[in-house]
């Protein structure tokens, strides 16, 4: 059931980033939410027919994490200040505006974790007893909802390094980025000191190394040269800052998915 669903979300994720791009507003955004309902009905599908939740494989995860990408999305052209360039020169006799803004690199991202989905088995993770231990489900939980709100902030810092003109539109992109970025490192963190609760109570030990436990420092790391990087008057720091974590949410999908492979 799920392989049926799972062609509507490409199509309609598809379609709201070719509207988007022609700032078609009311046809994008219910485009939007189509795709968010076939993705829920795609994760309700596996959680049904593997008794437990899309945590575990990369498919699921993946699906799970646009799913999350997808609501953010909504949420920001909805409320959010300063996500959506506008066209002060719109109107029934001009061109649209078809510059990419952070919504648009949104939409890129699900569609790469998307096309990622392709070459993996499109099956859920087979349940196991311990699929229902709390520590496990936190630890893959907070992971994937950490990679979509990283993923979520690379966005709006691409958009802010492709911004030609600053002001307001531009300063709301640095700092929404800087917001939603720290939001992704803590629940991140989250993850890991669960990660640490399930090894001590698995195995005797919080540490043993090994390529996950290596890419998970990886990240780590990473993330922390974002918030180490010390301001100066110039704001030659915000061009590295803006740099680094434009890159945060490739870099995190890419451990992951090495982790899979």
């Amino acid at each position: 059931m799920v392989l049926l669903v799972y062609p509507f979300i490409f199509f309609f994720y598809a379609l709201a980033l070719v509207l988007k791009l022609l700032r078609l507003k009311n046809a994008g955004n219910f485009s939007c939410i189509a795709a968010l309902i076939t993705n829920a009905a795609a994760l309700v599908l596996i959680t049904i027919s593997s008794g437990h939740l899309p945590l575990f494989e990369l498919f699921e995860s993946f699906l799970l994490t646009t799913f999350i990408l997808g609501i953010l999305l909504l949420f920001s052209i909805v409320h959010g200040k300063g996500f959506i360039r506008k066209n002060p020169y719109a109107g029934p006799d001009i061109r649209p505006d078809i510059r990419p803004d952070a919504g648009t690199w949104v939409l890129l991202e699900i569609l790469f974790l998307l096309s990622v989905t392709l070459f993996f088995p499109k099956t859920a993770s087979p349940s196991v007893y311990d699929h229902d231990n709390i520590y496990i489900l936190f630890f893959f939980f907070f992971r994937i909802i950490s990679l979509g709100t990283i993923l979520f902030s690379s966005a709006q810092f691409i958009q802010f390094r492709r911004e030609p003109q600053k002001g307001k539109y531009k300063n709301n992109l640095l700092q929404q980025g800087r917001n939603f970025l720290l939001l992704g490192t803590l629940l991140f963190l989250i993850s890991e000191y669960a990660g640490i609760i399930w090894c001590q109570n698995g195995w005797g030990d919080f540490w043993h190394w090994n390529a996950g436990f290596f890419q998970s420092a990886l990240i780590v790391f990473y993330l922390m040269i974002f918030f180490h990087i010390p301001p100066d008057s110039n704001k030659k720091s915000e061009g590295i800052r803006s740099v680094i974590g434009g890159m945060s949410g490739l870099f995190m999908a890419v451990c992951i998915i090495l982790r899979h492979v």
